[in-house]
């Protein structure tokens, strides 16, 4: 993620269309740029993404980083080329930035290993995957030899891709593989955008990530992985289908391990081979409503709503049972979790500088934030 696009030593930020507003008004776009380079560069892009994500690598005297951010309207495409690096973004960090979006990762070159609780997941170059901007996840990008990585990632909000709410794993770390269709479709409408962003007029580019986004949700709904290698296919298909319909029962009192086995036809113990990679059923179950139950405690409307009441909601048997829980999984109480989101909030709306705005450059992190919030 490039960050709040302050000047520090060791990086330069330069905002191409400077502005009052943190969208784009109709017919208009904004564009900011921003360079990187050797240790103090690296403290730079750590501040500039503290509250975001934390950074790491091995050399910090060899690092390298450019980015250059295009708000779009409805969508926000940054364009990262940097030195192999760790982005890890906690439960703390989602908190802080409270957003409600799905990233779309396209990875152009280099390696990227993202992993999220028991999953973990390789992209190769020309690979997509999508991640929940609402989880926690953490990404070691390999740059190819003395080359930089080079990740091109678009913000949508979450209401934009429906399809995914249904999606294995609410669509976290979903993998389109290049070998598909509809990785090759999604990267030919992305490459088109990027040789014509700066020469284009706002409106042109406006719609043109909207035809990428519908085509994502056109076709996620009858996405299904490729065939893998050797017996894992129907293993595979069947632990999907299982969790599709977790997906969809997941606030429901009927969801059980009976549920479960006359949904595939199977017997207990297969329901649990089929989702050991994920803990098993009730772990899977479990982690699946904490999640969504994080999620909701960040949303602006939370504040609103008694603890008990959110527990109730996602299945827990008391508000205590849900506390333990929840700091188990998170390493925070929810009532932490809901006040860190709330301030953040706070302080953007007051003008403050808890979400990355400057005076000095473009307020990128807002620009995500608020993505959607005028459409």
């Amino acid at each position: 993620m490039c960050g709040r696009g302050e000047t520090y030593p060791g990086s330069s930020f330069r905002p191409v269309l400077r502005t009052d507003t943190m969208a784009p008004r109709p017919g208009h776009s904004l564009t900011a740029a921003a360079v990187y380079k050797g240790a103090a560069g690296l403290h730079a892009y750590r501040r500039a993404s503290a509250e975001t994500c934390a950074i790491s690598l091995y050399d910090p005297r060899s690092f390298r980083a450019q980015c250059r951010v295009h708000h779009l309207g409805s969508a926000v495409l940054a364009d990262v080329r940097s030195s192999s690096l760790r982005y890890l973004r906690s439960a703390r960090h989602v908190a802080h930035g409270a957003y409600d979006h799905y990233q779309i990762v396209f990875n152009l070159s280099g390696q990227i290993r993202y992993r999220a609780g028991r999953r973990s997941v390789i992209v190769r170059p020309d690979d997509i995957i999508i991640l929940d901007s609402a989880r926690e996840v953490d990404a070691c990008v390999h740059a190819p030899g003395q080359d930089l990585a080079r990740i091109l990632t678009v913000f949508v909000p979450r209401a934009a891709l429906p399809p995914l709410l249904r999606a294995p794993g609410g669509g976290h770390l979903l993998l389109l593989s290049r070998e598909e269709r509809l990785a090759q479709s999604a990267r030919d409408h992305l490459s088109k955008m990027l040789e014509t962003i700066e020469r284009k007029a706002p409106a042109e580019m406006h719609a043109a990530a909207q035809r990428l986004v519908r085509l994502l949700a056109g076709s996620l709904g009858r996405h299904r992985p490729p065939p893998a290698a050797g017996g894992q296919t129907a293993h595979r298909s069947a632990a999907d289908s299982l969790e599709r319909l977790i997906e969809r029962r997941l606030d429901s009192a009927a969801l059980s391990i009976g549920l479960l086995c006359a949904h595939c036809g199977c017997s207990r113990a297969t329901v649990y081979r089929l989702l050991e990679a994920d803990g098993g059923p009730m772990r899977y179950i479990r982690q699946r409503r904490l999640q969504r139950a994080f999620r909701d405690l960040i949303s602006a409307g939370a504040s609103q709503r008694p603890l008990l009441e959110l527990a109730l909601r996602h299945r827990f048997a008391s508000e205590a049972t849900f506390n333990r829980a929840f700091h188990r999984t998170f390493g925070m109480p929810p009532g932490e979790t809901r006040e860190i989101a709330a301030r953040s909030r706070r302080a953007a709306l007051a003008g403050g500088t808890a979400l990355g705005s400057s005076p000095d450059g473009a307020p990128v992190i807002e620009w995500i934030r608020t993505l959607g919030n005028g459409a």
